[in-house]
């Protein structure tokens, strides 16, 4: 199934160690040439390959999925899902597909990337006044801070994680994680890969510049890390992030279908 995940999906080129780690949690239903994975009420993935399409292969997994999806409980399939480690919606180049088995858009993300060679911190127009550098304050002062933008990532930082801040008075106003080894979701042939993830600004401080100055300056540390790619994984801004070079590279679509028991695709 790596195989054929790396086939429809060139560009994440995963290991077996890679793909058991995303995958590892959900029902895989196979047939000759695809796969999908199911978790709870998510289609995590559906796959076939290139050579394989156009048979109803995909239209039969789909049917299977949704329902395994029946069996356990759920009355409605989610393309995605935000907390798959990975994919979070259906690839927007293969949405057609899904609408015509009765999913409906619910909204969308974008995944980016900058290569570092490209990158030019001093060229950038920031104008966030505050002070920037690693948090080493208490953990529930942060979590607070998080709590205020998005309460669900709240539980992604934890004592172990690299954050990186901008304060104001003493106080957070923006935030995010920076790592140095996001390989996991990009193949090989993109380098060494790091990336700002939950990325965040107080509400009473956003307009004022100071998460895009922030995140500038953590894409400059990446690159002087010897990063050659950073990644941003699942926005809804990209044209905030576009201002400092980053381009989306997939788009995905938060998708939704309401199931009836008995009912077949």
């Amino acid at each position: 199934m790596t195989r054929i995940f790396n086939a429809c999906y060139p560009q994440f080129a995963m290991t077996q160690e890679s793909f058991d780690h995303i995958f590892g949690g959900c029902d895989l239903i196979t047939a000759e040439g695809g796969f999908a994975a199911v978790d709870g009420e998510n289609i995590r993935a559906v796959c076939v390959l290139p050579e394989c399409r156009g048979k109803g292969i995909g239209t039969r997994l789909m049917a299977q999925a949704e329902s395994r999806i029946r069996e356990n409980g759920h009355d409605r399939a989610l393309l995605g899902g935000v907390s798959s480690k990975f994919l979070i919606g259906a690839d927007s180049r293969a949405w057609g597909f899904f609408e015509r088995l009765g999913y409906t858009e619910k909204g969308r993300c974008d995944e980016m990337l900058l290569r570092l060679a490209d990158f030019d911190y001093d060229s950038c127009e920031l104008h966030g006044d505050a002070d920037y550098g690693w948090y080493e304050g208490d953990l529930g002062t942060l979590h607070r801070a998080v709590a205020s933008v998005e309460e669900d990532w709240v539980k992604f930082f934890g004592e172990d994680e690299r954050v990186y801040v901008g304060m104001v008075n003493g106080e957070i106003a923006s935030f995010c994680q920076v790592a140095t080894d996001a390989r996991v979701y990009l193949a090989d042939m993109h380098g060494r890969v790091g990336m700002p993830g939950c990325v965040g600004t107080v509400p009473e401080y956003r307009r004022k510049g100071i998460g895009l100055e922030m995140v500038a300056r953590v894409t400059q540390y990446l690159k002087e890390q010897g990063m050659d790619i950073s990644y941003i994984f699942y926005t809804g801004v990209a044209k905030w992030y576009e201002k400092l070079g980053y381009r989306t590279f997939m788009t995905e679509i938060f998708g939704e279908k309401p199931l009836t028991r008995g009912a077949q695709v």
